[in-house]
């Protein structure tokens, strides 16, 4: 069984301090990392590299979902790609109303945006702006709540500034992607 393994790796095999073992085939070189079952030093470098680890997992995720956050707002010219940001179950409440059928959902307003600039002559331009998002992860779910609000800019009509509106995402992450299961709007209300 240890046929062909150079005799300092067996020894160590061999011994009972070898806890743990780390090959790594990288130009048919073994690289073996040997840990000594009391070494507090050990234990402490692993910790550590752990939580280095998580802590850039959740980063990388926290900026995906930003990503998500501000491509939403910018996909509103384009209500069928920001539709792609969705699951297919998203439950979506403002005001006062909770939509939990999404496929309706972005079919009305598919629609009524089209309506809308029919009446107008041509298309509506929004800009959206997107203030103060914290955004926090929960392994494959995140929650994300920002304010936002739009310059709308009608055909052949006066720029309208939209109100301050409260919006909360929750998002969960299938396959190494983030989709929105769940949007919650509300007014910013002042004192």
């Amino acid at each position: 069984m240890l046929k062909g393994i150079p005799e300092r790796l067996k020894e160590l095999l061999s011994r009972r301090v070898a806890i743990l073992l780390l090959t790594n085939i990288i130009k048919r070189r073994i690289i073996v990392l040997n840990l000594n079952r009391g070494s507090r030093l050990t234990t402490l470098i692993v910790a550590m590299c752990g939580l280095i680890l998580a802590s850039n997992a959740f980063a990388d995720d926290e900026d995906d979902v930003l990503a998500i956050v501000y491509q939403y707002g910018d996909l509103e010219n384009d209500l069928e790609a920001q539709a792609k940001l969705m699951r297919s179950d998203r439950v979506y409440i403002t005001g006062g109303l909770r939509q939990t059928d999404e496929a309706k959902n972005m079919a009305n307003q598919i629609a009524t945006r089209k309506a809308g600039e029919a009446m107008n002559g041509g298309k509506t331009e929004f800009v959206t702006t997107i203030e103060e998002p914290l955004v926090s992860v929960h392994g494959n779910v995140a929650i994300a709540s920002f304010a936002r609000w739009w310059n709308v800019y009608p055909h052949n009509q006066s720029a309208v500034l939209s109100a301050p509106t409260w919006v909360t995402l929750v998002l969960i992450k299938e396959d190494d992607e983030w989709l929105v299961k769940h949007t919650h709007q509300s007014p910013v209300r002042g004192n």
